[in-house]
């Protein structure tokens, strides 16, 4: 045996050799272009020698593709744009370390703890299985994808899983505001990217009610609506007690009684576009206080 490898790790608690010519060995290391190999060789070790807590791991764009890593906490790590492709991660904890730009498609996260983790930006995961997995704050993961960034619409299907199952994992956690936020994110994807017959109903319903999501918006659209025909009515034979419609407070008056279904017949509409405008302002009364009944309700359940 060489002095070398008598040797351990420079790093506390860490039963590893040193690399050639280094005090860190491969795992510590700040050397680029680490092999899959000999990542996994040391986890091995690692595994071999009952470690389980080890902090201040150098795996910046490391490639971990394929490896199986099984309770694991590594600590304070730096993973940052690292590769776990069809990795199997089986309750592995990252406590205050930052996985920004991580690749984790097609891997296997079961009983993963990434509640306390620094950075969980821009990663990969499509097609990521997620069993029992603990997901941090919605800030750290956050709501946009490398799917969806600056990429062709062909990317658009990835975006909305990524979407979709974080939505799921916040739901199930009960944790209803991001989930919702979420479901928002992936609906947007369909509004732009989605077939052309499709994103006008998609873009309809982002203006009316964000997607079942803003009750707010839906009560904005009252307001819209009403001081819309307001102005509309205006300009037609409209008749009031005290003759034809001229004043803009009659008008929005008649507006929201006519929004509203009221109808107490006051005022009538004379000419055939005054009478097709009430028609039109009635259909579309009865659906958004239908519509704004449906969304707030839906909030309110959560």
């Amino acid at each position: 045996m060489s002095e070398n490898d008598a040797k351990t790790c420079a790093h506390a608690d860490c039963p590893l050799p040193p690399e050639a010519g280094s005090a860190d060995c491969v795992l510590h290391s700040t050397r680029e272009g680490k092999g899959r190999v000999e990542l996994a060789a040391g986890f091995a070790r690692l595994h071999e020698a009952g470690v389980i807590r080890v902090q201040r791991l150098s795996l910046r764009g490391a490639d971990l593709s394929g490896i199986s890593l099984h309770l694991k906490n590594l600590q304070y790590s730096d993973l940052t744009g690292a590769t776990l492709h069809n990795a199997r991660l089986e309750k592995v904890g990252f406590d205050f370390s930052v996985l920004d730009g991580v690749n984790f498609e097609s891997a296997i996260l079961e009983k993963v703890d990434l509640r306390r983790v620094e950075g969980l930006q821009r990663c990969r995961w499509y097609e990521t299985i997620f069993d029992g997995v603990q997901v941090p704050s919605v800030e750290r993961v956050g709501l946009a994808t490398p799917y969806d960034r600056d990429q062709p619409a062909s990317d658009s299907a990835k975006a909305q899983y990524v979407f979709r199952h974080f939505k799921e994992l916040y739901k199930g956690a009960g944790d209803n505001e991001p989930a919702g936020r979420f479901y928002e994110r992936e609906m947007d994807t369909k509004r732009v990217h989605g077939p052309m017959g499709e994103r006008a109903w998609w873009w309809l319903l982002w203006a009316t009610c964000g997607y079942g999501e803003r009750p707010m918006r839906s009560a904005m659209m009252f307001f819209i609506i009403i001081l819309g025909f307001a102005l509309a009515f205006l300009q037609c034979e409209v008749q009031t007690p005290s003759g034809p419609l001229n004043d803009i407070w009659t008008a929005v008056y008649f507006s929201t009684v006519t929004f509203a279904t009221v109808g107490y017949g006051e005022i009538l509409p004379i000419s055939g576009p005054a009478r097709l405008l009430v028609m039109v302002e009635a259909l579309l009364g009865v659906f958004n206080i239908s519509l704004f009944v449906f969304v707030f309700c839906r909030r309110l359940e959560r």
